[in-house]
């Protein structure tokens, strides 16, 4: 039996709502988001979910500088991705340690004061919010803090035990990364560290980077082995992605192995990198282009499900949780077409504040 597909979700209180005007963060509320949608039946989770539509949503967001997804072709995996010491995210997770404890003491203290005070710190004043650090050029402080998932897309390498990995906000994939400590440490070493700008560094590098050529992507947790409950409405929300995307021009895209066209970003001119890349994001296409739709392992809060991650070229990135089949109609016209935050299903983000055009957050 269904649950129903139109629950009620508790109200934002008036102080964080005018936290959020305040900071310039473009809204709309979810009674509105979808107003001129197709009126049509949509079947929502099953009842024997058990899903928290209480407790405060707003604030469930742990703060970072970047995010790795790893590919690996399924959709779940061992509870915890990184304690698998053969695969691509626990042999990065080891050289992620391995840098960051060659900083010895003074190292350690730098990144307590970049957690507060670089690119990606909590400048807001609302829970959650954070600043995004995509924009950080090559040597400028940001946050330390490295997310490593795996994720469902397929790698496009077509070596023997290479993956794909996708750098976000840096909204671009590494292609053909070796899945050996030696592989690991080329990522972490010439990508993840935090004075490494979006760009790369501007000496040669092993590795090769290519812009995501989509207008979103948008990540969605179902990680059975941490909580059937992700595992459950992932697939049920992906079937509604790929409807209202169809209907408003794009394509959804699972696979995620076809992203790598034309010369790699290594190859462009150190001196004008920066400022080709944005130019490349810039001019990802909306109308007729591609929304990447990811499964990933857990990102905490299935108790909020569906859990959803939409990332934008320009660093933005929005946490939704408690997101329902019916919803999407909504989310794909207001916050992936228009660029509006729907504040009832906020979790949280990166680079929401002071999105003052037009295009709200999508806004560069």
């Amino acid at each position: 039996m269904a649950r129903d597909a139109k629950l009620d979700r508790p109200p934002v209180s008036a102080a964080h709502l005018q936290a959020m005007e305040a900071q310039k963060i473009p809204l709309v509320h979810l009674d509105d988001a979808c107003k001129g949608c197709e009126d049509e039946d949509v079947e929502g989770f099953p009842s024997s979910i058990d899903l928290d539509m209480d407790s405060l949503l707003l604030g469930n967001v742990k703060n970072y500088g970047r995010m790795v997804l790893c590919s690996t072709g399924v959709s779940d995996w061992p509870r915890e991705v990184t304690d698998e010491k053969n695969t691509l995210a626990g042999l990065v997770k080891d050289a992620n340690d391995a840098s960051a404890s060659t900083g010895g003491l003074i190292g350690k203290f730098t990144k307590k004061l970049n957690l507060k005070g670089s690119a990606g710190g909590d400048d807001s004043g609302i829970p959650g919010v954070f600043a995004t650090s995509a924009a950080a050029k090559e040597g400028e402080a940001r946050n330390e803090r490295l997310s490593i998932l795996n994720a469902s897309f397929i790698t496009s390498s077509h070596e023997e035990h290479s993956q794909s990995a996708i750098i976000l906000p840096d909204f671009k994939m590494v292609k053909d990364v070796p899945e050996t400590v030696v592989g690991a440490a080329a990522l972490v070493n010439e990508y993840l560290k935090p004075e490494i700008g979006r760009a790369g560094l501007s000496t040669p590098s092993t590795l090769k980077t290519w812009p995501l050529p989509y207008h979103a992507v948008v990540l969605l947790c179902s990680h059975k082995k941490r909580d059937k409950r992700c595992h459950i409405t992932a697939p049920l929300l992906i079937n509604q992605l790929h409807h209202h995307l169809e209907a408003n021009g794009l394509e959804g895209d699972e696979r995620g192995d076809d992203v790598t066209d034309g010369p790699a970003i290594e190859e462009w001119d150190a001196a004008t990198r920066e400022q080709k890349l944005e130019e490349s994001l810039k001019g990802v296409k909306v109308n007729g282009g591609r929304v990447g739709i990811f499964k990933i392992s857990h990102i905490g809060g299935h108790k909020y499900a569906g859990n959803m991650i939409i990332a934008f070229p320009n660093g933005t990135s929005i946490w939704y949780g408690r997101v329902l089949p019916s919803d999407i109609g909504g989310i794909v016209k207001s916050t992936i077409m228009d660029g509006k935050v729907i504040p009832e299903l906020l979790r949280g983000g990166l680079g929401l504040s002071n999105k003052v055009g037009e295009k709200g957050v999508l806004q560069w």
